[in-house]
């Protein structure tokens, strides 16, 4: 553990600006700082920043309460659990800590100690409904669906438009067979909210279980208008095309879903098996390769590829992944009398009429055979689909489906509204932020490059050298201590050496920022702003640091009635630094996307074609402009940008194109 240099070098870059206050408003401090890195989804520091207070006040429940939230987003259920002991040993009043406590057992599958902790939160504040909610869930998972149903009635009593109870209650009498029940309940929900597109997705799937496939595609094309970006509800779509004979656009909706995400399993061995029932077989080799590189076990994506290899001339492929099948099903008649046609191609006469005995032999056994033996590679149901758990070899032609038909909001995490009130409806893309970390998750992988970034990385002022990132990075342990050195070591320089303290408040504005401290951040940007009112990036920092204070303070407090005037702030900081270096593209970009949330799209749109026709290859301002224009109803030229944004890497720009190709 690095905790201890990691308190020292915090207490050292603190104290020349905290040193007047007492430790009390320093351990407030550090709560607050903790849980703005927390809304940031920046776990390890808000861990750290947690840390320090509970060694400073070890009796405080609130530390461990939402120390425990961090572990449980990292995934360290059974940290959480412990710290969720901790928060209610100290005070068992707090109702959030039952949810936390729960979520934290279900993640372990510990479903009875789980509902423990929901009940006692329910005696605290028996209406809260995200904890009645998973009680319900945890009965489902035991098969209780007894006790869940009269749950879930209790849930409807005290909260008679909650959607979700509705869904459960629909969900466990599907599970119960009454597929008309289920229906008329889902129905309820969608009466409710019409607009909801995961109730139009498990409606639609619901109907095409029961083969009405028309109105089943009628609701996932009203989910897919409504929420381009999910990949599952293509595929169900493509599922329901492909029951009514739609081959093209089934290839259309499993092309989609690819696109969404590139990951997906399933939606590379349906989109493969649709290629190779079209006679694409080179393609749908590929897909199978993806499927197989995935997932070595699934065999019926080996087989099928041995099939397709025989039939573009990879003959000894195809042998290889055939002879594979067979060692895992001896039995598998139709595999020995493929890899028998295989071997003759090859030459292997005596190991093709070694296959063709077994298959001879095979056929006689189940001939003679009394009592009416049953045929291995007969085919019982002759469906065009199977279950995603189905493992039988036999059933390689069938499209896959997921039969999940549980609530697919799965277990709630109400907590997370209440301590983050995250508005999840981002429409435009982030401004970007000086940094010293990339994100090599996202769509785009290149790396941003600007001269002035690189002019004033050159100076030596900074850690290391200076990147431009608009994507939340979650620094690791060894980042974090680095980061608080150096704003000690940057805290002695100031000390040392004023008539430099611009690049060096600024370097240290940057340490605090990437540490989600931003009061401190901006208090050292106040100062450089004074002191070097020449540097455009003590302007296009503080602007960074402003507008996330802003999104911090309106996530805590709720007060979007601010935020114009909390942005205005940060559009006037953009303005000097544009001013100062008029060259800087992504200064134009930032300052247009504030002026878009801000709702001056006129004032927007300027800014990202300066942008564009500084760096042409900026796929942000792009896709940012698109939404620009089509808020503006310039929807030709909006699809233009878009595309050009599509073609630079950001494929989610296509979903967009295609959501507002349809209301045109």
């Amino acid at each position: 553990m690095r905790v201890g240099r990691t308190v020292i070098a915090l207490a050292v870059a603190l104290w020349g600006l905290c040193a007047p206050l007492k430790a009390q408003i320093n351990t407030d401090r550090m709560m607050s700082v903790g849980k703005t890195a927390l809304y940031f989804d920046d776990y390890v520091l808000a861990i750290q920043y947690f840390n320090q207070v509970i060694n400073a006040k070890p009796y405080l429940p609130e530390p461990y309460f939402y120390r425990a939230v961090a572990k449980l987003s990292l995934e360290d259920f059974r940290g959480a659990e412990q710290d969720c002991e901790y928060c209610a040993s100290r005070n068992p009043f707090m109702v959030n800590v039952y949810q936390v406590w729960g979520l934290s057992l279900v993640n372990q599958s510990r479903y009875e100690d789980a509902m423990k902790a929901f009940r006692g939160g329910l005696r605290l504040e028996p209406g809260h409904s995200g904890m009645r909610h998973n009680l319900i869930l945890c009965l489902m998972r035991l098969g209780r669906e007894d006790e869940a149903l009269r749950a879930v009635d209790t849930l409807l009593i005290q909260s008679p438009k909650y959607t979700q109870a509705m869904v459960m209650r629909s969900d466990l009498l599907w599970d119960m067979g009454d597929s008309i029940g289920a229906l008329e309940w889902v129905n309820k929900a969608l009466d409710v909210n019409r607009y909801d597109p995961v109730m139009l997705h498990n409606r639609g799937l619901m109907l095409a279980r029961m083969e009405r496939y028309e109105e089943a595609e009628e609701d996932l094309d009203r989910s897919i208008y409504l929420d381009p970006s999910n990949a599952r509800t293509y595929i169900t779509r493509a599922m329901v095309r492909y029951s009514r004979d739609n081959l093209n656009g089934a290839l259309d909706d499993y092309d989609m879903s690819v696109v969404i995400d590139p990951g997906n399993v399933m939606g590379h061995y349906n989109r493969g098996n649709l290629r190779a029932q079209i006679g694409d077989d080179n393609r749908a080799i590929e897909d199978f390769d993806f499927v197989i590189e995935a997932e070595p076990e699934n065999l019926m994506a080996v087989f099928y590829r041995g099939i397709l290899r025989d039939q573009t001339g990879d003959y000894r492929g195809a042998e290889q992944d055939i002879t594979r099948v067979l060692e895992e099903y001896p039995r598998f008649t139709e595999g020995y009398q493929m890899r028998s046609e295989v071997r003759e191609k090859l030459g292997n006469h005596r190991g093709a009429e070694e296959d063709a005995m077994v298959v001879l032999r095979e056929q006689n056994r189940r001939f003679n055979s009394a009592m009416g033996y049953a045929d291995d590679d007969k085919e019982e149901d002759e469906g065009k689909t199977r279950e995603r758990d189905d493992k039988d070899v036999r059933h390689y032609r069938k499209i896959v489906v997921d039969d999940n038909l549980e609530n697919s909001t799965g277990f709630s995490s109400e907590y997370r509204g209440k301590v983050q009130n995250r508005n999840v409806e981002v429409k435009y893309l982030e401004p970007f932020r000086l940094t010293y970390y990339r994100d090599n998750s996202k769509e785009i992988s290149s790396v941003y490059s600007s001269k002035p970034v690189e002019v004033l990385s050159a100076t030596g002022c900074f850690m290391s050298a200076l990147e431009l990132e608009n994507s939340e990075v979650q620094l690791s342990e060894k980042q974090i201590d680095r980061l608080f050195a150096d704003i000690g070591l940057r805290t002695q320089y100031i000390s040392d050496n004023t008539q430099d303290a611009g690049c060096l408040l600024l370097a240290r504005a940057i340490d605090f920022a990437l540490l989600q401290d931003f009061r401190n951040a901006e208090s050292d940007l106040d100062i450089a702003v004074k002191t070097d009112p020449d540097n455009w990036a003590v302007w296009f920092c503080r602007a960074q640091v402003r507008a996330r204070s802003v999104e911090a303070r309106q996530a805590e407090q709720d007060d979007e009635g601010k935020a114009d005037a909390g942005y205005q702030g940060v559009i006037r900081d953009l303005s000097n630094a544009i001013e100062l270096e008029p060259s800087f593209a992504f200064a134009y970009y930032n300052r247009g996307t504030f002026y878009a949330m801000t709702n001056d799209m006129h004032a927007a749109l300027v800014d990202f074609d300066k942008a564009i026709e500084l760096d042409a290859n900026l796929a942000e301002a792009w896709y940012n402009r698109g939404l620009v224009l089509v808020m503006l109803n310039r929807m030709d030229d909006a699809f233009r940008a878009l595309s050009r944004a599509g073609e630079l890497g950001i494929y989610s720009a296509y979903n967009i194109i295609k959501r507002f190709s349809k209301s045109e």
